[in-house]
């Protein structure tokens, strides 16, 4: 699909989708275990939406978004991939990520009463992570220095002692966390640093119950995994 200009509400303003792309394939039965989805267009904010109000003041009212994912299974080592996983707001930020799942059986994919059953087998492979600053932290600093009546720098060292403070008791279940809020830190304090964090099970984590733990207890979800995290511009 390429050129599909829509309205937004009654905003007077477009949505416009410069392309949108999806293929399939690589069938197991009726189900493909392949995909991949690309987009661009641009997309107005809403304004009368209270968390979307911080783009609308700094000027992002109509930010351009490009989207690229991914995903595959591979049926002899039995792993599912979502890479490429970009996302990119115009003005804001650019993520990226590669997600492995291990152990990913065949009948998965097939629409039978046992499914559930097989994916309780799925175990959390590594996690590869990376956001790119380009104008959000600023954005959130800002919005930060508006609520409390503080100045910006003023803000910007609340916004860091609360991550140290957040992070305390992460790393006292693990320690390779220290490292991680030393870097989310780092990229807090300066515009335009670019934040890598890996995550490698350290032994078999079924996937299920992380799900479970990261909804009810995200400490011991990450005390799982060993963690690398840095920084760069």
């Amino acid at each position: 699909m390429k050129g599909l200009v829509a309205p937004f509400k009654d905003s007077g303003k477009l949505v416009n989708i410069e392309t949108f792309n999806l293929n399939w394939g690589q069938f197991v039965g009726s189900i493909p275990s392949r995909a991949h989805l690309t987009a661009k267009m641009t997309a107005p904010i809403d304004p009368t939406n209270p968390a979307l109000k911080p783009l609308v003041a700094a000027g992002l009212d109509v930010p351009a978004i490009d989207i690229d994912l991914g995903a595959a299974w591979t049926e002899a080592s039995r792993a599912l991939v979502l890479n490429p996983v970009t996302l990119e707001v115009g003005g804001l930020l650019k993520a990226s990520a590669r997600v492995s799942l291990t152990n990913v059986p065949r009948a998965i994919f097939l629409p039978n009463p046992v499914q559930a059953a097989m994916a309780a087998q799925i175990e959390a492979g590594t996690v590869e992570l990376a956001l790119r600053d380009i104008g959000g932290v600023d954005v959130a600093v800002a919005q930060y220095a508006r609520a409390q009546n503080v100045s910006r720098d003023a803000a910007r060292r609340a916004i860091i002692d609360s991550i140290k403070a957040s992070g305390e008791s992460i790393a006292a279940a693990n320690s390779d966390a220290a490292d991680a809020v030393e870097a989310v830190v780092r990229f807090v304090e300066t515009p335009g640093q670019t934040l890598i964090i890996k995550l490698t099970p350290l032994g078999k984590v079924p996937g299920l119950q992380l799900l479970q733990l990261l909804r009810t207890d995200p400490v011991t979800a990450l005390a799982q995994f060993r963690i690398e995290a840095s920084t760069g511009l």
